[in-house]
């Protein structure tokens, strides 16, 4: 991707050129309202548009919000396509204590942990739900992803955070997001979406958290058709809303998929546990007729 700038005064022009060699000319206003684009390479209707042709559009025009934003003084990236400030609110998280997570994360880790109730091999001790599912949620319990909206003050640390968001299939290919408790008035810093998982303590959910705020931050920039920088090329759950193009567009592998063989890119959650990753090693036996799970569930999922 590149651009230039062609002309600024109420409204900025660019020329973009996408990764397809294919020239954009774009206009928008200064708080990133997109009011004209022309271009060539794509039929002009979207409806006729391949997904992938699609795509390298959309790119060009997410590219050209970011492009105005670096070079210029006015804000016209979109907050959850803000690489730099999803990278601010990820560094204000790992950085909080025990007693800070169960502040601001408490209700999201007991949301998340309830879905283990009637599991015996996670001590979910005293748990309960904070806040219950909705009766029109269609696919089983677990068919859920929960959201919550994190806030920085002016020193890049957290201030707030919003209720619980769940989002929730209510027919087949249709999901629907309520939000549940409150949240300041004011567009967040940043998001983080997870599915349930068992983890029973502060520490690894927060390092949970963390590592999906690095896969979100690997999508701003595939979604602006650039490579991320190498320290967010991991494989993993980021922003669920461009899950579906990593799935279903030939343009995009699918970098949700922590186990995808992607060049350049990995896997890299490690959360903090209770022991050494040496001694994790340890409990591993391959030869064993037990499952990975089943050797170290009682060290990582039992208080």
């Amino acid at each position: 991707m590149d651009a230039i700038i062609t002309g600024e005064s109420e409204r900025v022009g660019l020329s973009v050129i996408d990764n397809n060699n294919v020239e954009h000319l774009i206009e928008m206003d200064r708080r990133g309202e997109i009011m004209g684009h022309e271009q060539d390479g794509y039929p002009d209707k979207a409806e006729k548009r391949t997904h992938s042709e699609g795509e390298h559009v959309g790119q060009a025009r997410r590219y050209a919000k970011y492009y105005v934003d670096q070079e210029t003084e006015y804000d016209t990236l979109p907050w959850d396509l803000d690489a730099n400030q999803f990278e601010a609110v990820r560094q204000a998280l790992q950085d909080l204590s025990v007693e800070e997570i169960k502040r601001y994360f408490g209700d999201l880790l007991s949301q998340s942990l309830s879905h283990y109730a009637d599991d015996p091999d996670v001590d979910i001790g005293d748990t309960t739900r904070p806040e219950a599912l909705p009766a029109e949620q269609i696919g089983g319990e677990d068919a859920v992803i929960y959201k919550q909206e994190i806030y920085l003050d002016g020193d890049d640390q957290i201030e707030a955070t919003s209720g619980i968001g769940i989002m929730y299939y209510v027919a087949r290919g249709e999901r629907k997001t309520v939000w549940r408790g409150d949240a300041p008035d004011r567009e967040p810093d940043a998001r983080v979406e997870l599915f349930p998982a068992p983890l029973v303590d502060p520490a690894p959910f927060r390092d949970y958290l963390v590592y999906n705020l690095r896969c979100q931050i690997r999508d701003c920039y595939l979604m602006m058709g650039l490579e991320p920088p190498e320290e967010y090329r991991v494989l993993g759950h980021g922003q669920y809303r461009f899950t579906g193009k990593y799935n279903r567009f030939d343009v995009y592998p699918p970098y949700y998929d922590f186990s995808a063989d992607i060049p350049g890119y990995t896997h890299e959650f490690r959360p903090d546990l209770p022991i050494t990753w040496d001694e994790l090693g340890g409990l591993v036996d391959s030869g064993s007729d037990q499952s990975l799970y089943d050797q170290i569930k009682d060290t990582l999922f039992s208080r």
